[in-house]
């Protein structure tokens, strides 16, 4: 299929389906299969360099050995219960870990809560393009969820408008899809201006420590902004935008320049749907309190490991994470998520080779990698989903992306 018209305008008629042989069918499903088993190749290469990178300066071995139960604590070799602040510092520097499972039970509290915001806040951002029935939309937002904490690549993020499409008939893809750059461009935004505010707040205790986070601070915050202006300018000067993007991408690749200006145009075809600016404010403060309930999160692992970190750090924390996440992730996020994770763990005095924040570190991405798989796994083992549907999403071609027919799914549940 051509590319579309740069000028916006009513969008293209659906394009015709094709017959295809027996044998084209199954050559492209193994061209697909294939791209997937790159892709996540790819991915696992990625986070084996994390994990590389992490494993240099982290006492791998001592995360595991002798398990105990002691006064409510779970006890890895040399850890043990602090009962002042003395022994919480002589904690940091023993060959073992402690966690308080009081806080761990916190935390899943909390992560709960996480779940349940993540998947209200899509729906003010939905509604006026596929309007759905609660139960339907927590459906494919926890599947969806899922599946862009699972697989490589980001690919996952394409699940969610795919779902949507075989739930509603006539709902374009493209046109969800433009609900999901507007969370992630918001998302990015809020996070790298939090990321920049709290660095001025962190101790200097390292101040080396500082450094890449202050780099990728400001890279952030140029990438988000970037995407930010683009969107704007793509909604109100749509043509002045359509001539920067071919006069800078273009020079790179007239493909990429096409490619941005097609997501800008279906961008532009969902952000008409949206009658009001109601939803867009609803859907703004909805992710302020997310993000704020995503440092609580932190904060009470923090708690649980006893580590020196205040309030301050576990935003630090929460911002790190994601801005890593603009580089290409492994499967479940593997290495990249510990990773930024700590980095600003060494501004308040923490070794790099502290077990107990290694054991903090991991902690922290198992338990996200539980709340992140558990309510999709539900619809998917109860068949409400299927997961061969949500694997389709991954290799979208642009046909299959701008079509009409929402009627992938022969029944709802599919």
């Amino acid at each position: 299929m051509g590319r579309r018209s740069l000028v916006c305008g009513p969008p293209n008629p659906a394009p015709r389906l094709r017959l295809r042989t027996d044998a084209t069918a199954g050559l492209g499903a193994f061209d697909s299969v294939s791209r997937l088993l790159i892709r996540t190749g790819i991915g696992l290469a990625i986070g084996a360099f994390f994990i590389w990178l992490s494993a240099k300066d982290w006492p791998m071995g001592e995360l595991f050995g002798e398990l105990r139960l002691q006064d409510g604590h779970l006890i890895i070799n040399g850890g043990f219960v602090p009962t002042n602040a003395a022994d919480e510092e002589r904690l940091l520097h023993v060959a073992g870990w402690s966690m308080q499972l009081s806080w761990l039970f916190a935390n899943l509290g909390v992560l709960a809560l996480i779940h349940v915001l993540r998947v209200v806040r899509w729906k003010p951002l939905l509604d006026p393009i596929a309007p759905m029935s609660w139960r339907d939309h927590n459906r494919i937002g926890a599947v969806g969820f899922m599946a862009m904490f699972l697989l490589p690549l980001r690919l996952g993020e394409l699940a969610r408008p795919y779902l949507v499409k075989a739930e509603v008939r006539g709902v374009r893809m493209t046109q969800v899809l433009a609900t999901v750059v507007v969370e992630r461009v918001v998302d990015g935004l809020v996070v790298s201006l939090l990321l920049a505010a709290v660095l001025t707040w962190l101790p200097t205790t390292d101040p080396s420590a500082l450094a890449p986070l202050e780099l990728g601070a400001l890279t952030a915050l140029a990438v988000f902004l970037s995407a930010t202006l683009l969107l704007v300018g793509a909604r109100w000067k749509h043509d002045l935008t359509v001539r920067f993007v071919e006069r800078t991408a273009g020079l790179v690749s007239k493909r990429l320049a096409h490619a941005i200006c097609d997501l800008l145009d279906s961008f532009l075809s969902g952000l008409r749907q949206q009658k009001s600016g109601r939803n867009f404010v609803i859907f703004v403060a909805l992710t302020v309190v997310y993000w704020a309930l995503t440092g609580v999160a932190i904060w009470t692992m923090v708690r649980a490991f006893y580590l020196p970190v205040d309030m301050v750090g576990c935003f630090a924390m929460t911002s790190c994470v994601v801005v890593g996440m603009m580089i290409p992730n492994a499967p479940g996020n593997v290495g990249s998520f510990w990773y930024f994770l700590l980095m600003p763990v060494a501004a308040y005095g923490v070794a790099s080779g502290s077990t107990q924040a290694l054991a903090f570190g991991f902690m922290v991405w198992l338990m996200q990698l539980l709340q992140q798989t558990a309510f999709g796994a539900y619809y998917i083992i109860r068949g409400q989903v299927s997961w061969r549907r949500v694997l389709e999403a991954t290799y979208q071609s642009d046909a299959t992306l701008t079509a009409d027919d929402g009627g992938l799914a022969a029944s709802k549940g599919s």
